[in-house]
């Protein structure tokens, strides 16, 4: 019996050995931590980045989802009131975007005594603004105000020495041409008075008819 023990000893001590372990790992291992796999850490983010993503998806009627698109605000537009030296004034809609320089425009432009030179044109205009062009009068404004052309064969001669280049004795020349040759026929007949050559004439003619 003894011979037959020693012949087993390293048996008997392997199987003594794995019983204790047996018995003792979980001893062993209860106050160490279990560190999880990173794969299953990578797994778990990437879940919740992509529920996170699907719920700020919008759904479609039938629960398919769709592209987001981004919102635009649509430009909103703006009433404007313009008042004094302008050509038509009264109230305009105008984009949002606008100028005063554009306003006016719209507007038919500034009149000849328009002070433009006590506005900003570059302003962008806001809604429910008062746009007012003040009237800046130097020299005899009463033929000029509302940008009408004077009529040379009835213009007063008040009226014809406010046009550039005639004075009141050119002005009186005009008025005694027209009492002894008669009306002008055209703008250009102007210069059969005496005094009112080419280069005076490309003064007024933009601003005298017939």
């Amino acid at each position: 019996m003894k011979q037959l023990i020693m012949s087993h000893k390293w048996i008997v001590i392997i199987l003594c050995i794995l019983v204790g372990i047996y018995f003792l790992w979980p001893i062993i291992t209860e106050g160490s931590p279990i560190m999880p796999d990173s794969s299953v850490l990578a797994a778990d983010t990437t879940k919740g980045t992509t529920t996170e993503q699907q719920d700020n998806t919008p759904l479609s009627m039938n629960g398919d989802t769709v592209q987001r698109e981004p919102q635009q605000e649509d430009g909103k537009d703006s009433i404007v009131y313009v008042t004094g030296a302008i050509q038509s004034p009264g109230l305009y809609k105008v984009a949002s975007s606008s100028t005063i320089g554009d306003v006016i425009k719209g507007a038919g432009g500034a009149l000849p005594y328009g002070d433009i030179e006590s506005i900003n044109l570059a302003e962008t205009v806001t809604g429910g603004q008062h746009i007012h062009i003040k009237f800046n009068f130097h020299g005899n404004p009463e033929s000029l105000l509302r940008n009408q052309k004077i009529n040379i064969n009835t213009a007063t001669v008040k009226e014809l020495d406010s046009l550039p280049g005639i004075g009141p004795t050119m002005a009186k020349r005009i008025e005694e041409y027209r009492q002894s040759k008669g009306a002008f026929t055209s703008i250009e007949d102007i210069k059969h008075v005496k005094g009112i050559g080419d280069g005076l004439f490309k003064k007024i003619r933009d601003k005298i008819t017939v």
